[in-house]
């Protein structure tokens, strides 16, 4: 047998400490190489069992590792979930943004064309059975659920709502078509204003249903307040 030179002798005994601190990380204490391989193929598999019950039901990207062990092999399946589901969260975001970008551009786009200015976000609603039932024949927008806190009304208007007097706006639909219709403030058991007179033919013509999502949002055409309305789901 080749002497060994003191470089390979360090190198080996270093290789030994290493496989010593593996051997006690898993508790091993034969000599005998045929049960080393099966204890470490059981631990091997105990990490795989625990590894895919913690994944059930969701979408995997795997990879294979391979351990060796005496002319045979074990295989380990490594999951990137994490990883995957965080750059599918990245890309759904993006195209979420995207879209959104994209309708917020043809809003603008819109109001321009009609000459309209000042536009504000007045509140994204979920449709109440009430609000498009045809024997309310109104939509509640809640006081404390508007998104501009300082409200869309010039200080006339607001003067006219307190005197219980309705001011006549202009409502255009998803589709862009104009309705003339009332805006009026009550006092229930919360302050809201009520877009009304008209509103029965804006649900019908555009089928609106409960539990569907709108978007209102205000602008001016010169003096004249105006609502677009925006369906979100």
């Amino acid at each position: 047998m080749a002497k060994l030179t003191e470089t390979e002798y360090l190198k080996q005994q270093k290789g030994k400490l290493h496989i010593a601190k593996f051997l006690a990380a898993i508790n091993y204490h034969d000599d005998d190489l045929q049960t080393t391989i099966k204890i470490m193929r059981k631990k091997l598999l105990e990490i795989q069992q625990r590894e895919s019950s913690a994944v059930i039901n969701k979408p995997q990207t795997v990879r294979k590792i391979i351990f060796k062990f005496g002319g045979s092999k074990t295989v380990l399946h490594k999951h990137d979930n994490i990883e995957e589901d965080s750059r599918n969260a990245s890309r759904s975001e993006t195209l979420m943004c995207k879209r959104q970008n994209k309708s917020e551009e043809g809003v603008m786009d819109f109001i321009k064309s009609v000459g309209g200015s000042e536009a504000e976000f007045v509140i994204e609603k979920r449709l109440t059975v009430s609000d498009v039932t045809p024997n309310q024949g109104r939509l509640l927008i809640p006081v404390l659920q508007l998104k501009n806190k300082k409200g869309f009304l010039t200080a006339d208007e607001e003067t006219m709502m307190e005197n219980k007097e309705d001011v006549s706006v202009w409502v255009f639909d998803p589709d862009r078509r104009k309705s003339t219709l009332n805006l009026a403030k009550w006092r229930m058991s919360k302050e809201c204003y009520v877009l009304k007179t008209n509103w029965n033919h804006v649900v019908k013509t555009n089928g609106f249903k409960e539990e569907m999502v709108i978007r209102v949002l205000s602008f001016r055409v010169d003096h004249q307040l105006c609502f677009l309305l925006d369906r979100v789901a």
